[in-house]
């Protein structure tokens, strides 16, 4: 477990090539379906059966997780005595929640389907029969969250890191087997497995530190507090995910296939936020936590402003760099048995305009955390009703003239809106240093002009023999040497 004082920019470090390999054996997941289903009515109805179980995802790992870190982190500095009882009432409640969520969920999803999508009555049967099938993934993955934010407080980085790889095992492993038997119905039963196979990785992980958890329905105080900041922190998250929704609902009513085109696209634009989420996001949030449970509180705004200027500047060429490849990226990632060729050139297109948004998304990640240390929770769910106009007045504007691009666009405009609230929220409290934030903000620059000049001159690669795409790669990385330099972090920053 890393000690109090292990620097955090060198534990997220060493956690990268973990990461890199765990997140790339958890997107297996998406390419074997892909592989197996291509794009079609059984992909359309699951990726859209599977955006509403994106709201218990957030309730557990975005919501919840936020909400009880630093919650954890108190209990853990002031009463270690009260951690199993603390960790078995969190169990016991958000399970319970997210099983009445889920049944709302599917009892709403059939009379919806009709008004919401122009699938035909089979996809619409089979997309509501998903959603009850993944009722259990929605308990499930609400349960692992309280689990997994205790192995972060306790230092478990290394151990959490790996869980994607132990968990796409399970998920594909499953998925395989059962299809023969059950078809198209191995997809949520295939994620419900996966789902067991991680809060049993988890709890065995705490099992080893002699963490048990005590399940109880007696609301200790620490989470009655957890329950009372989660509340706002749930409703700009949820609105945040409705989004999501939001998106699968305007695709609906686009050409069959536009529903998965677009899921696929996501899936490879979130890649870099997967990455930050099992890296230098997990280790940082611990780490202002336990700092200001500690009474450290300059040492963890110092902390804070050290990691908004690492992600800006190493973040930037390699999204320049996903941009300038994005065919090439698609076609090696998904085409492949029934994915075809025109499939990767309209998933590279919806990709194409996603792209410039994620970099503000990431800095947004990092600042919601940092609003929820400095007990700014209000915040969080304004922004959230923001989020979800924002996203639908653009999604309205924009899918007629552009169609699924459209989509894309919108959600981009919307991830440099929000963040950028939030980052600005946070000025005072952070009071960054013009110095090297302008040294940060001049890789980004360079690297978005990389990635403008290939892009308005000899245009994206289409093959992985272009030279254009390894002489965009030679300079990538060469912004990335440069990236490292300017944002040489200082000795030790403070951790868990």
């Amino acid at each position: 477990m890393p000690e109090p004082d292990r620097p955090v920019g060198r534990t997220a470090l060493v956690l990268v090539p973990i990461a890199l390999v765990s997140r790339g054996a958890a997107f297996l997941v998406p390419l074997v379906i892909a592989m197996w289903f291509g794009v079609g009515d059984i992909t359309d109805a699951w990726y859209w059966a599977l955006a509403f179980p994106t709201f218990a995802l957030v309730l557990a790992s975005t919501s919840l997780g936020t909400a009880a870190t630093p919650a954890m982190a108190r209990v853990r500095q002031h009463n270690p005595e009260r951690l199993p009882a603390f960790l078995g009432g969190l169990l016991v409640w958000t399970s319970l929640g997210s099983a009445l969520l889920g049944l709302a969920i599917c009892l709403l999803a059939w009379p919806a389907l009709p008004a919401l999508t122009e699938f035909n009555e089979e996809t619409r049967a089979l997309a509501a029969r998903f959603l009850w099938e993944l009722l259990p993934f929605m308990v499930l993955t609400s349960a692992g969250a309280v689990l997994r934010v205790a192995c972060e407080v306790h230092g478990r980085f290394f151990g959490v890191a790996v869980t994607p790889m132990v968990r796409a095992a399970a998920v594909i492993g499953s998925t395989a087997a059962l299809l023969g038997p059950i078809g198209p119905h191995a997809l949520p039963w295939g994620l419900v497995i996966g789902e067991v196979v991680q809060v049993a990785w988890w709890a065995a992980m705490l099992a080893r530190i002699g963490l048990r958890p005590r399940p109880t329905l007696a609301l200790d105080p620490a989470v009655a507090e957890v329950g009372r900041d989660l509340a706002p922190i749930l409703g700009g998250e949820v609105l945040v995910a409705l989004n999501l929704v939001v998106d699968k609902a305007f695709a609906a009513v686009l050409p069959p296939g536009s529903v998965a085109t677009l899921e696929y696209a996501d899936r490879a634009r979130v890649i870099p936020q997967t990455l930050l989420e099992s890296t230098l996001l997990m280790v940082a949030y611990a780490s202002w936590s336990n700092l200001r449970a500690a009474g450290r509180v300059r040492e963890a705004r110092a902390a804070i402003d050290q990691s908004l200027r690492w992600v800006l500047a190493l973040a930037a060429a390699p999204l320049a760099g996903m941009f300038i490849g994005r065919f090439v990226l698609v076609s090696l990632l998904y085409e492949r048995g029934a994915f075809t060729p025109d499939d990767t050139l309209r998933t590279a297109s919806a990709l194409a305009w996603y792209l410039p948004g994620v970099l503000p998304n990431l800095l947004g990640i990092l600042a919601v955390r940092a609003h929820v240390v400095e007990r700014n929770l209000r915040l969080i769910f304004v922004l959230g009703m923001v989020s979800v106009a924002a996203n639908g007045l653009l999604n309205a504007l924009l899918m007629g003239p552009m169609g699924l691009d459209g989509l894309a666009l919108a959600t981009t405009l919307n991830m440099l809106l929000i963040p950028g609230v939030y980052l600005w929220m946070l000025r005072d409290r952070v009071a960054p240093q013009p110095g090297p934030w302008l040294a940060a903000l001049g890789v980004a620059a360079a690297a978005a002009a990389v990635a403008v000049g290939v892009e308005l001159g000899p245009g994206p690669p289409r093959s992985l023999l272009d030279p254009v795409l390894w002489i965009a790669a030679v300079a990538c990385f060469g912004l990335l040497g440069l990236a490292w330099r300017v944002t040489r972090p200082p000795a030790a920053v403070g951790g868990p």
